[in-house]
């Protein structure tokens, strides 16, 4: 059991895909990228101006991260335009 359990995470971890972006602050918990997205995160205090930074994202994943230069890793909750 404990194989199929792991196998089955290992499965969605390889199913994230990883997204280069620049992002800037716009308020609390809001980023915007270059392109013109936002990504809503959960108690992220990096202050970014244009910032490069790696956005890992699956749809239907509950651990979907935006991760800066400086290792810094903060949860998104969600993404839209």
């Amino acid at each position: 059991m404990r194989k199929i359990l792991f196998l089955a995470f290992v499965c969605i971890a390889l199913h994230a895909e990883f997204y280069k972006i620049y992002v800037t602050r716009i308020d609390q918990d809001l980023y915007k990228t270059s392109d013109g997205i936002y990504i809503q995160t959960k108690y992220c205090y990096e202050y970014a101006i244009n910032q490069e930074a790696i956005l890992k994202y699956d749809q239907y994943s509950y651990d979907n991260e935006l991760i800066f230069d400086r290792h810094q890793k903060c949860d998104v909750e969600r993404i839209f335009k």
